[in-house]
């Protein structure tokens, strides 16, 4: 600061500080002015430490989150270790489904959900292009609640592919599988938001009969009061492609006793219904 700096001081005090300043050699400011000086320059400290010490809250966040982040992309490497094919191809892993799986994985910290990330990995490292960017995409919006109930759901399907319904509505609660958890499942998007699907199973001309894909295991249907029928209708629920991809990979033990029910209910209706030995 120069004295002609000092604006709106009285002309008096004006030439007591240059009188002043000539004598100790230096800028003399009168205490009000340096009171203030201080009082702004002490301003400026606080906010300056503020800053710092919010920058350094900043840091420690960042660089905490950065480490659990790296904690989780670990432990789902690892956990994808005994889901790897033994075949493995040689075919390379697309970069950008690379960059896509890492981003999305390394918030996943649970247990269950590391898993199921875990045999993404394994099973794109194994046989690139079988698990799709939208894929990713789902799974990493489902939360571990919604991962839990479509194993369930998977438990029921056919093909990996469609859940066939029974009449009674309510039929799936003795299966671990609510209409409102169905609906949960529609919103996580991994089954279609759509109650009037229909599996049309159509006659197979050179060999005279339907086959039937229900649970893990392949059926022939016939109609004894109908012997010329060319096709069958049955109401389904069916998964998207993300939840049959999903789902394949899963690999998902079939529910037993929710396939003997629906063979029972189909043959009640007046249909012939034999498993093929394959």
């Amino acid at each position: 600061m120069e004295i002609k700096d000092l604006t709106g001081l009285s002309k008096p005090l004006t030439k007591l500080v240059e009188v002043a300043s000539k004598g100790i050699g230096t800028l003399y400011k009168p205490r009000a002015i340096r009171k203030e000086a201080d009082a702004e320059a002490k301003k400026i400290l606080i906010e300056g430490e503020a800053k710092l010490e919010l920058l350094s809250r900043v840091q420690n966040r960042v660089v905490n989150q950065e480490i659990n982040r790296q904690i989780n992309l670990e432990e789902i490497i690892e956990k994808s270790i005994p889901h790897l094919d033994e075949n493995v191809t040689d075919e390379e892993v697309d970069d950008d489904w690379r960059m896509r799986f890492f981003q999305k994985a390394q918030d996943v910290s649970s247990d269950e959900m590391q898993e199921i990330w875990s045999q993404i990995l394994a099973n794109e490292v194994s046989k690139p292009g079988r698990i799709s960017l939208r894929t990713l995409e789902v799974v990493s919006n489902i939360s571990k609640n919604e991962a839990e109930i479509f194993q369930t759901a998977c438990s029921l399907t056919s093909n990996n592919t469609s859940i066939y319904k029974f009449k009674n509505q309510t039929a799936f609660d003795k299966f671990g599988l609510t209409y409102s958890q169905i609906i949960l499942l529609r919103d996580a998007g991994l089954i279609y938001d759509n109650d009037n699907l229909v599996s049309i199973l159509k006659k197979i001309p050179q060999i005279n009969i339907t086959i039937w894909h229900l649970g893990d295991k392949i059926y022939q249907i016939t109609d004894s009061k109908n012997p010329n029928r060319e096709e069958y209708r049955f109401e389904q629920i069916k998964l998207t492609v993300a939840g049959e991809e999903l789902c394949r990979l899963l690999n998902i033990k079939k529910n037993t006793q929710y396939t003997e029910e629906m063979i029972k209910e189909k043959s009640e209706e007046g249909l012939e219904i034999k498993e093929v030995q394959t």
